[in-house]
């Protein structure tokens, strides 16, 4: 008789392993990473995360790679305003990019620059839906107008061309203009979401390329699920359109899925290296001691800022009304309507583990309706506790189903490889049970 082959024996929890992660474009780059099986592998996800539970929101974020340079850029803010005695709720989530500088500034200080806008107004009196819509779009614009206007104040009258190299060193290097120069050379998107006291208006307002997903479970007890955000990148062929007519004539104003072939967003907060004249860039920013994180990407595309700004502050907003169907009900044990709120490194996430799927109509449905419906329900408004479990915290489910769920040696790749650069995006979630 035929001798039958043994299989080789699962891996075990510590097991140093190979892998190939770009078999097709470089099948000789092998990283390693370490094997781990449970409880071990949540108990990693859960040391590696930053997680919990505010109120109605649980929020988690992840980036395994321990390079303190590599640290996230990812930020989010959970705030409840109190205006008049009346509760309104806010929910930011930002995604940092070229440095810390301008999504740090950005998450302290936008809240409290929209919630000093919104208190003054709906203290006057009668509002609209739309009116709150004008007010979030514009506060964001000026917001981002004033982070300029910080650094353009540095340079008065016709300074800019006229001082000498050495007189702009020592501008934009003084410690009392370095923040506003700094955050003129970084960016971060913007992605808002605010329900106003009676819980009937939702407005989302984005900047960039974060991701909104209202999930509505139906009688039926499916969710369905509705995007509320939008996709303010070059791959998004609406944007890459309007930047084309924008700059009509600049063929290469897009070029590879980039604005200037440089940058992945269409919108943002910050790069005003994509916003002012390149002399600003040229004399100013550049001049500047701490520098670019891509320099000679810097360098290579001033030639091409001729009829600045290519990158837009002026973001989308929708606004939905909540329906009595969608709200929590007092005797369910499950909320019926959430918002999802998501970085686009959980996008990325779901694309490598998933593929096309991503595309096909009714996915996010589908992983909505997984992750919501555990066994025994998550934490309603009146039972979720400042330090939730692990299992109950369902931003930190929507991660690990990205990750690859229950696969342990995917998941077990993505949180123990072992390099010195970032092998993942930066990844948050925030979900709201409204």
């Amino acid at each position: 008789m035929p001798h039958s082959e043994i299989p080789p024996a699962p891996p075990r929890s510590g097991d140093r392993l190979k892998w190939v992660p770009y078999e097709d474009d470089y099948p000789d780059l092998v990283w390693e990473y370490t094997h781990l099986n449970e409880p071990e592998l949540t108990d990693k996800f859960e040391e590696l995360a930053m997680w919990g539970t505010l109120g109605d929101t649980d929020y988690a974020t992840l980036q395994p790679c321990p390079n303190p340079s590599e640290a996230s850029q990812d930020r989010h803010i959970i705030q409840d305003w109190d205006i008049d005695g009346k509760h309104w709720r806010f929910r930011g989530l930002f995604d940092g990019h070229g440095g810390h500088d301008t999504v740090n500034y950005t998450v302290q200080s936008l809240p409290s620059f929209l919630l000093e806008r919104l208190a003054r107004f709906v203290k006057k009196g009668d509002w609209t839906t739309t009116d709150i819509s004008q007010l979030i779009s514009q506060a964001i614009i000026d917001f981002d107008n004033d982070i300029g206007k910080g650094f353009l104040d540095l340079f008065p009258g016709n300074s800019i061309h006229e001082s000498s190299d050495e007189q702009l060193k020592n501008i934009v290097n003084d410690p009392a203009n370095i923040q506003a120069v700094l955050r003129c050379m970084r960016g971060t998107t913007v992605l808002i979401a605010l329900v106003d006291p009676e819980g009937a208006n939702l407005w989302v307002a984005s900047l960039g390329d974060c991701t909104a997903i209202l999930g509505t479970r139906e009688p039926s007890g499916t969710w369905s699920t509705q995007t509320l955000s939008f996709n303010h990148n070059g791959t998004n062929a609406s944007e890459a359109t309007r930047v084309r007519l924008e700059h009509a004539g600049e063929e290469r104003c897009m070029e590879d899925d980039r604005v200037l072939g440089a940058i992945a967003v269409t919108r943002a907060i910050g790069d005003y290296v994509f916003k002012l004249p390149a002399v600003y860039t040229q004399r100013g920013l550049l001049n500047c001691e701490v520098g670019f994180r891509t320099q000679r990407k810097v360098d290579d595309l001033l030639p091409r800022v001729l009829t600045p700004p290519y990158v837009s502050n002026v973001p989308q907003v929708n606004h939905i009304s909540l329906s009595l169907s969608s709200k929590q009900q007092s005797n369910s044990t499950t909320p019926s309507s959430i918002l999802m709120m998501y970085s686009d490194g959980l996008g990325d996430l779901y694309e490598d583990e998933f593929r096309y799927a991503v595309k096909i109509p009714g996915f996010w449905s589908s992983v909505v309706g997984k992750v919501m419906d555990i066994p025994g329900g998550p934490e309603t408004k009146e039972t979720a506790s400042p330090r939730p479990r692990n299992e109950r915290n369902a931003a930190m489910r929507f991660i690990r189903q990205g990750l690859g769920a229950e696969d342990a040696e995917n998941v077990s790749r993505s949180l123990t490889t072992e390099y010195y650069g970032r092998w993942m995006d930066d990844t948050t979630v925030l979900v709201l049970r409204l």
